[in-house]
């Protein structure tokens, strides 16, 4: 169960409708205390929390969630249209587990939410094989020959998107999509600088360009 907390109306009717072709069922609340009503009468998997809202905004209902002793552990993704770095770190000091700006794509919102259950989920492992890497998608844990691989957040989201469509070559515009929430993010030269980081940490051969087409992982 999703709990999307947005005091905009239409969108928050909007998101429901359009998470629902992804399997997940939606609950909504339109401020932070109506939030905390809902949390009380039901169990919820993840929240999706816009930060600007009335009577109790995101940050403020983050920050009672983390000290409660029943929702302290649950998956929260934040939602603003105020994408400045500033703000984000802001959100995750506060106890986010991710963060996207507005407007965003509903298949990233959605891949977003996969990646927070599937870390927050009973199992503990998700692991993947990449010829000699292993990697732990629940726990954002990459091994390469038996050895631990330290990714920055960033790198570990274009890696998973690589995961999540094997052999299947994403442009730089869908890269931008899924791993920064928007194509309209930042140059597409953010995804090259960030592909060469992560082959020099995974191996140059794992990720195969095609040149004026995109990436791909190599299985």
């Amino acid at each position: 169960m999703v709990l999307l907390v947005e005091d905009d109306a239409d969108l928050r009717v909007t998101t429901r409708l359009v998470l629902q072709p992804h399997g997940f069922d939606v609950v909504t609340a339109a401020d932070g205390i109506d939030a905390l009503g809902v949390l009380d009468e039901r169990p919820v998997d993840v929240a999706v929390v816009d930060v600007v809202m009335p009577r109790m905004d995101g940050i403020t209902l983050l920050r009672r969630l983390r000290q409660s002793p029943t929702h302290a552990e649950l998956p929260v993704l934040l939602l603003t249209a105020r994408d400045l770095p500033s703000d984000q770190v802001t959100g995750l000091d506060a106890g986010a587990d991710d963060y996207l700006g507005k407007p965003f794509d509903s298949d990233v919102l959605a891949a977003r939410l996969r990646a927070l259950l599937r870390r927050s989920g009973p199992s503990g492992t998700d692991w993947v094989d990449v010829g000699d890497l292993r990697i732990d998608r629940a726990g954002m844990v990459v091994e390469r020959t038996g050895r631990p691989v330290e990714l920055s957040a960033t790198e570990f989201r274009l890696l998973d998107a690589l995961l999540d469509h094997p052999g299947q070559v994403l442009s730089r515009e869908q890269l931008l999509e899924r791993v920064w929430g928007s194509s309209s993010w930042g140059e597409p030269r953010v995804v090259d600088v960030n592909v060469q980081r992560l082959r020099a940490k995974i191996g140059a051969e794992k990720i195969l360009t095609l040149r004026g087409s995109g990436y791909k992982l190599v299985r």
